[in-house]
C-alpha cells in the first residue's frame, strides 16, 4: 500500500512539474500557477499519508483485538484446561499400550501371552516369532520425538489347525485391554491343517526415555 501511493505521488509530482515548466515558459502568471501546484502537491500528500495511516490504524486495532482475545483465553483458564485434557488422553493411550522396560522383555511377554492362550488349550504351537518396527521412523507427525519409545511390535504365529482355539484367541485378541490387531491369518488345509497369523500390537519401552 505505501509503495502504491509513493509511486501515485511521485508520479503526479512530475506531471505537474512538466505542466509547470509548460506554463512558466508560455505566461506571466507564474505565481497563481505555482501557487495552485503547491496547493495540489499538499493535498495529495496529505491524502497518500492519512491513507497510509488509515491502514496503519486498522492493522495495529486488529492486533490489539488479537491480543485482548488471547489474554481473555489465558485468563479463563482455557489453555490450562486443554494442557490437562491432553495428559489425561496421553495417559489412557499409554495404559492400552503392551509396556515393557526393554525390547527383550516386550517381545518374551508378547510370545508368553500367546502361548498361554493357545499351549494352555492343548495346541502345540509350531513357531512364534516377533518383530518391531519403530513407529517414528514411519510416522507422518510433525512432532515423532512423541513416538520415540514406541514400538508396533507382531507376532508370526503358526500352529495346528484347532477351529475352536482359533476363535477364542481371536476373541482375546479382540477384547484385550491393550491395542491388538491381526494383521494376516492364512488357513492351510490338508493332511496336516495349519494356521498362519500376524497378531500386532504397540509397545512403550519405559526405559528407553531413561
Amino acid at each position: 500500500m505505501s509503495i502504491h501511493a509513493s509511486k501515485s505521488l511521485t508520479g503526479a509530482i512530475e506531471s505537474a512539474s512538466n505542466w509547470l515548466g509548460s506554463q512558466l515558459s508560455q505566461s506571466n502568471r507564474a505565481p497563481l500557477v505555482l501557487g495552485a501546484l503547491i496547493a495540489l502537491i499538499v493535498v495529495m500528500g496529505l491524502s497518500a499519508v492519512a491513507g497510509l495511516s488509515n491502514g496503519a490504524i486498522k492493522g495495529l486495532r486488529a492486533s490489539q483485538q488479537e491480543l485482548s482475545r488471547l489474554k481473555q483465553e489465558l485468563a479463563s483458564g482455557y489453555w490450562s484446561e486443554r494442557k490437562q485434557a491432553s495428559a489425561t488422553l496421553r495417559f489412557q493411550l499409554r495404559e492400552r499400550l503392551w509396556t515393557a522396560e526393554t525390547a527383550g522383555l516386550a517381545e518374551a511377554s508378547l510370545e508368553r501371552w500367546l502361548r498361554e492362550r493357545l499351549e494352555g488349550k492343548g495346541v502345540r504351537v509350531d513357531s512364534i516369532r516377533v518383530q518391531r518396527t519403530p513407529i517414528s521412523a514411519a510416522s507422518d507427525s510433525s512432532d515423532p520425538s512423541a513416538l520415540e519409545n514406541v514400538q508396533r511390535m507382531t507376532a508370526k504365529v503358526i500352529m495346528p489347525l484347532e477351529l475352536e482355539v482359533l476363535f477364542e484367541l481371536l476373541d482375546a485378541v479382540s477384547t484385550s485391554d491393550k491395542i491388538m490387531v491381526v494383521d494376516r491369518l492364512i488357513i492351510r488345509t490338508g493332511r496336516n491343517s495349519l494356521v498362519e497369523m500376524d497378531v500386532s500390537t504397540f509397545v512403550y519401552l519405559s526405559a528407553a526415555q531413561d
